[in-house]
């Protein structure tokens, strides 16, 4: 399964490149996002409540964050498994800066298997993009509140 894309966030990339380094703002923006526990340097635990199509699931895993080039780019490890099924894969971020706002590119790769794997190709990479959406208009939401905060 691959995704890959552009996102658009109306803040300078150093702020962006902290929220994204934030764990309390990364659980909020995954959805089915459970759990995130740093666990040690760049190393979280994550439990993830997921569905996709008729397969749904509690998945508990690792991400870890390697390669970190503050503030522009990191790669992202990720394992996880449950009664539905596993899955690992690899993601990547670049943040480019674009004057005032910022330009994330990112890409990932994932393998997964088990029941969640019978849902079909389709459906998976279906799910991975709404999530993918979901997660970054989340992320964009958390980054205008957070700037507001810190103008009052």
């Amino acid at each position: 399964m691959k995704l890959e894309g552009t996102y658009n966030f109306e803040a300078k990339r150093e702020f962006v490149w902290d929220m994204l380094q934030d764990p309390e703002v990364i659980s909020s923006i995954i959805p089915g996002s459970e759990k995130l526990e740093e666990i040690g340097e760049n190393k979280y635990l994550s439990v993830l409540k997921i569905k996709v199509g008729p397969v749904s699931g509690r998945f508990e895993g690792q991400v870890e964050l390697t390669d970190l080039n503050a503030p522009e780019s990191y790669t992202m490890i990720m394992s996880g498994k449950g009664p539905a099924g596993h899955m690992n894969g690899t993601g990547n971020v670049r943040l480019e800066e674009d004057g005032d706002a910022t330009i994330m590119h990112y890409t990932g790769d994932a393998q997964v298997g088990g029941k969640v794997a019978a849902v079909g190709q389709r459906l998976l990479d279906v799910a991975a993009k709404q999530m993918a959406k979901q997660s970054l208009n989340l992320l964009a939401k958390r980054i205008q509140e957070r700037i507001k905060e810190s103008e009052s």
